[in-house]
């Protein structure tokens, strides 16, 4: 019996919140080759607690025991592709997700271009993978004079969200949009209205009024890791952007 097969035989066994974590991973079993188990968890919307209860009802004694087994059962389960086909598919796919920029909603990408302008402190937050297209907001801005509050993860980003004021522009990248594990260091469901979520989810958890949802969600899906590339191409049309704003003053 493989491991898929063993994780379908408890599929009665689990509780409510363990159900989760069992139809993600059914769903998505090579999340578990790059992900850590608060990935994990963020992706499942429940705790890294609940992670752990779900391997042990699998009988394993935590995380990592799990997820060493289930890389060998991947590894055992992967057909081989052509690299050349594979690459071509690849391209083709990520030119796609590229074409559809022009359905990014441009009310609210105008909007959020006049605030960076206009806001005299400026938050910006990115945790885990999303990190990176936040740090290059970060690089990018501080480039053009505009200095920005970051954090890039959970704890630190705490501190600093309790720094924020009604009238501070908070820009915070995830690539799910995800609210538990969020919730549970600070809550983003009062948000004003000066914050800003640029997401890949076009069905995020985390309602947020001013959302800018980028094109890409399943192509993330079938990538090892997060589609960060996306949201990178998106932070330098934005910088452009915002660039050019400043040249007609």
């Amino acid at each position: 019996m493989n491991l898929m097969e063993t994780i379908h035989l408890h599929k009665n066994d689990f509780s409510k919140t363990e159900h989760k974590v069992y139809d993600y991973i059914v769903q998505n079993p090579t999340a578990i080759e790059t992900a850590t188990i608060t990935k994990i968890a963020e992706l499942c919307q429940v705790s890294t607690s609940g992670i752990l209860r779900f391997c042990q009802v699998l009988g394993y004694k935590g995380y990592k025991d799990f997820r060493f087994d289930m890389l060998h059962y991947l590894h055992q389960e992967h057909v081989e592709v052509n690299p050349e086909n594979l690459f071509d598919e690849l391209t083709s796919k990520y030119l796609s997700v590229i074409r559809q920029f022009n359905n990014i909603g441009q009310n609210k990408l105008n909007q959020l271009i006049k605030q960076i302008k206009n806001t005299k402190n400026i938050y910006i937050i990115g945790v885990h993978y999303s990190s990176l297209p936040a740090k290059h907001l970060v690089l990018g801005l501080q480039d053009l004079g505009i200095n920005t509050y970051f954090a890039y993860d959970y704890m630190q980003a705490s501190h600093l969200y309790n720094t924020i004021h009604e009238d501070d522009l908070l820009i915070y990248f995830s690539i799910e949009g995800n609210q538990n594990n969020v919730s549970r260091f600070f809550d983003l469901t009062n948000a004003s209205k000066n914050t800003y979520m640029i997401t890949l989810n076009p069905k995020p958890k985390l309602l947020i009024e001013n959302t800018l949802i980028l094109p890409g969600y399943t192509l993330s899906k079938q990538s090892i890791v997060d589609l960060q590339s996306i949201v990178v191409i998106f932070v330098e049309l934005l910088l452009n952007m915002f660039h050019n704003t400043l040249k007609e003053d």
